[in-house]
């Protein structure tokens, strides 16, 4: 798949630092206490992040973290998998940037059950966002030019601020944004179903499938087409 789709994944290794994980617990938790308020009647809270964010870096505690400073730019594609290079390479346990962060590419983590963490202080800016198993959490706004997909139950999305992009699927996953979706918006319990109404027909592995499939998805979108279709626009 990755060869179909023509990835220019990056190593961002020498654009920060190496922090261990435990070193980052107290720090990172802070921020989310700072920027994420407690208010329920906002469906408002911390700990949508902050659970997540202490379980994965206390049971990696004794690996390092890659911290970005503010304002990086990653010129490429980003692969957040824990068998991604620049991840095994060093035994990473995630990354972490410290302000805005741009990926000029996609973002993607494939591996359904798990993977390494990935932490941005600021705003976020990418093309598409592809995400399986791996803890995200941004607490700014996340601007994607293209989709962005949060497929199968393990792992979850957490967006403190604003996400803008052309479609927003969970496909069984734990997806929050605290704030607005500025885009088409659909998930798997609403839309079971439907599909076949919402997508273009391209998604679809064969005429006897209704559920579509998240790398001809991602593919589309990489390649500048729509994938909406009928309802979904």
């Amino acid at each position: 798949m990755k060869q179909e789709l023509s990835l220019h994944t990056v190593d961002p290794n020498n654009a920060g630092k190496l922090v261990l994980a435990e070193e980052l617990i107290e720090p990172l938790s802070k921020q989310i206490e700072i920027i994420v308020p407690f208010e329920p009647e906002r469906s408002s809270y911390p700990e949508y992040f902050r659970e997540f964010l202490h379980n994965h870096l206390v049971r990696y505690r004794k690996h390092n973290v890659l911290v970005l400073p503010g304002g990086t730019t990653l010129a490429g594609d980003l692969e957040l998998d824990f068998d991604a290079e620049w991840i095994a390479a060093k035994r990473l346990a995630g990354l972490a940037c410290d302000g805005d962060l741009t990926i000029s590419g996609d973002l993607f983590n494939r591996n359904l059950s798990f993977g390494p963490l990935f932490f941005v202080r600021g705003d976020l800016r990418v093309h598409n966002l592809i995400k399986a198993g791996a803890p995200m959490m941004v607490l700014g706004n996340v601007h994607a030019s293209g989709i962005v997909i949060g497929e199968y139950n393990d792992g979850v999305l957490r967006i403190a601020g604003n996400l803008e992009t052309q479609a927003y699927f969970l496909f069984d996953h734990d997806g929050y944004v605290r704030n607005k979706v500025e885009g088409a918006s659909f998930s798997s319990d609403d839309d079971d179903g439907r599909w076949r109404e919402i997508l273009v027909d391209d998604v679809f592995e064969n005429d006897r499938e209704d559920a579509p499939d998240v790398n001809r998805l991602w593919k589309l979108s990489r390649c500048g087409m729509t994938v909406l279709c009928g309802e979904g626009q």
